[in-house]
């Protein structure tokens, strides 16, 4: 079989593999596989583009039903000893779907299945890595090239658009090989402006930080899906189109009416909170003192899971306390009767009390662990609906009692061994006994005390007034003085109401 009868291939170039190493520049190897039996390989340039574009390779014994693998190798630039190549990305299609690709675009492009990354050979910092791309140029013989597509025709590589001199000439669209391709001379005068740059006098400094932003604003733009490599190709195209007049016009009307359309700002409107009289007698109650309101209340999971998580937390702590106090318990049931201290019958009843206390809230802590703590989401809701829940008004009414009785047996426990050695206690050292409790019930209750007692300062200062104002109006002698009180003590209200409003402004 001649050259002219087999299948040419050149890579063009690489897209979108800046990410995928760690490293600033790294030339990627790129390796093309036929059919498992002959391998080609050339080597990209830093920034993904070959050198050298004249330089292609032939497929040999290749057929339309050849299965083509390409593969991107990276090799480390150090000094070790037997280097070994890396696979970055690879990709594999038959002979025939690249011909077919070929035929509706200028250049063959190729989706890369990258690798997975590491830790160490990632340089992405979170952005995507699935836009690799690979641009082949794809020569098929002369037997199975009859019809070129209109974009070849476009590109110089048919027979009719490379303007053959002698008219006798069959002005089909058969394929060139390629060392006919690269001898076609370009277009002149249809050449891409280069991008000036500024001149930087007596200063490095400024000329190495625009090199360094050109050169980072070129990655981002081989990377994320900026212009490709056929930019010449696409402005060379532009310059040739004839130029058309473009009217354009600007209506301040239509302006002004289309930025009134578009929304200025969004506003959530969250779900109305159900209404508290809603409520009997009873929820009001176990509103008080359990997570009942909290559950009436969710209706998004984010809801539900904050109770969730309340929960699992209040269970396991109060399954550790009454477990402490089940020991505590324990040790006291083994005291002999002549022990140090005397224990009488009240003293046993209240020790009694409390370890049945702690075992029914061991229990019931466990058991509420068990059936809905150590459950998903879901069916922690599922099983959190009581019997006579409906699916239009769910009822959490049973659930939020049982949910809050680890607690309550937890305080009943706690005041059971309180009670205990306060009655031990008060067996050998009285006074103590009652001055200690009666600090601390003191400092517990000390906001009530200061309540209790400005309540009944304000209450007798009024009734003090309004007995001098009786006086005062009773006596015709002494109206004036009566006059001039009156005046003192509404301006002692008004200031003492104005004193008030201030510390609740503050507060």
């Amino acid at each position: 079989m001649e050259d002219t009868e087999r299948w040419s291939c050149t890579v063009v170039r690489a897209h979108g593999l800046h990410l995928m190493r760690p490293e600033k520049s790294w030339r990627p190897i790129v390796t093309v596989e036929i059919d498992q039996t002959q391998q080609h390989e050339t080597v990209l340039g830093s920034d993904g583009q070959n050198i050298n574009l004249k330089a292609s390779f032939l497929l040999k014994e290749a057929t339309l039903s050849s299965q083509v693998e390409v593969k991107i190798f990276h090799r480390s630039h150090s000094k070790k000893k037997g280097k070994k190549r890396i696979l970055v990305g690879a990709a594999s299609c038959s002979l025939r779907e690249m011909y077919k690709k070929h035929g509706t675009e200028p250049k063959l492009e190729l989706r890369l299945q990258c690798q997975t990354p590491t830790k160490r050979s990632v340089a992405s910092r979170g952005r995507p890595q699935n836009g690799a791309l690979i641009h082949l140029r794809l020569y098929p013989p002369s037997s199975v090239a009859t019809v070129a597509s209109p974009s070849q025709e476009d590109d110089g590589y048919c027979s009719s658009s490379a303007g053959s001199s002698s008219p006798s000439e069959d002005d089909s669209d058969t394929l060139h090989d390629h060392a006919s391709v690269s001898e076609l001379s370009p277009i002149q005068g249809l050449r891409r402006r280069r991008r000036v740059r500024p001149f930087c006098a007596n200063s490095d400094e400024e000329a190495q930080s625009y090199s360094e932003e050109y050169d980072s604003e070129e990655n981002n733009r081989l990377m994320f899906g900026g212009p490709s490599f056929d930019e010449e190709d696409e402005e060379e195209e532009e310059l040739m189109r004839p130029r058309t007049p473009v009217k354009k016009s600007f209506n301040p009307i239509q302006w002004i009416m289309a930025g009134s359309f578009l929304p200025q700002h969004t506003v959530q409107t969250p779900a109305p909170p159900p209404d508290p009289g809603a409520m009997n007698f009873f929820e009001r109650v176990l509103t008080t003192f359990t997570i009942y309101d909290e559950l009436r209340r969710a209706r998004c999971d984010d809801d539900f899971e904050r109770v969730f998580k309340r929960l699992q937390s209040e269970w396991m702590w109060n399954a550790t306390i009454l477990m402490a106090l089940a020991g505590v318990d324990i040790t006291i049931f083994s005291l002999s009767p002549d022990s140090l201290f005397a224990i009488n019958y009240m003293s046993r009843s209240v020790v009694a009390a409390s370890s049945i206390a702690s075992g029914l809230g061991v229990i019931c802590a466990i058991w509420l662990l068990f059936w809905y703590a150590w459950v998903d989401l879901g069916t922690f809701i599922i099983r959190a609906r009581d019997v006579m829940s409906t699916p239009t008004s769910p009822s959490y009414f049973f659930f939020s009692l049982s949910a809050r009785l680890p607690s309550i047996l937890t305080l009943t426990s706690s005041l059971s061994l309180m009670s205990f050695m306060t009655l031990v206690a008060f067996s050998v050292w009285p006074t103590a006994v009652i001055v200690g409790c009666f600090l601390v019930g003191l400092l517990m209750g000390l906001q009530f005390l200061v309540f209790a007692v400005v309540w009944v300062v304000r209450t007798v200062r009024r009734g003090v007034r309004c007995v001098l104002g009786l006086i005062g109006f009773g006596s015709g002698s002494g109206a004036g003085a009566g006059t001039a009180t009156r005046k003192e003590e509404v301006g002692g209200e008004e200031m003492t109401e104005r004193e008030e409003e201030e510390e609740k402004e503050k507060c």
